[in-house]
């Protein structure tokens, strides 16, 4: 009598350590592109908020500068990284930029900080531009500073932005 022979399925020891190979080979590449999306978003959300800073900036130079009589600094044709005004109140508004990269506003004898800590302000520079008198350009300023911020990775984007704003005679 002849025995029937028992065929024995599942998986060999190669086979096995095959499809642990393509398993891993699998999930590092997820991990990477998770990795990848995690930190474009973060990137993503800092670009968002430095260019929400910029503007914010730029509109309180544009605020600033409504409603001036006379830029005292910087003389007229000359460029500085301060800038003082008179209003029409003749009130005294000075902007400038702090140690630590923070965009300073002083009016009235009150010095507050523009922007938050977490951008820093540099080569803030304020230009006079026009002519004294009634010529053909008319006077203004001309506002120009770059802003940077630390992304939680430690990446730092920088933008520049500027402002120009014109006097009323």
């Amino acid at each position: 009598m002849s025995r029937p022979i028992n065929k024995v399925r599942g998986f060999t020891l190669i086979e096995t350590l095959i499809y642990i190979a393509l398993y891993a080979i699998i999930m590092g590449g997820a991990i990477v592109a998770v990795y990848a999306i995690f930190e474009s978003a973060g990137r993503n959300q800092g670009k968002a908020m430095l260019q929400e800073e910029g503007m914010f900036l730029a509109g309180k130079l544009s605020w600033a500068l409504s409603g001036v009589k006379t830029i005292n600094i910087p003389a007229l044709g000359a460029t500085s990284s301060e800038l003082s005004v008179t209003k029409y109140n003749d009130t005294t508004v000075t902007i400038t930029v702090s140690a630590t990269g923070t965009m300073m506003i002083q009016n009235e004898g009150t010095l507050l900080p523009l922007n938050n800590t977490n951008t820093e302000v540099g080569g803030l520079l304020f230009v006079h531009t026009g002519t004294s008198s009634a010529g053909m350009v008319p006077e203004g300023i001309r506002a120009s500073f770059a802003l940077s911020l630390r992304t939680p990775n430690g990446m730092i984007i920088t933008q520049d932005f500027s402002a120009t704003r014109y006097l009323r005679k």
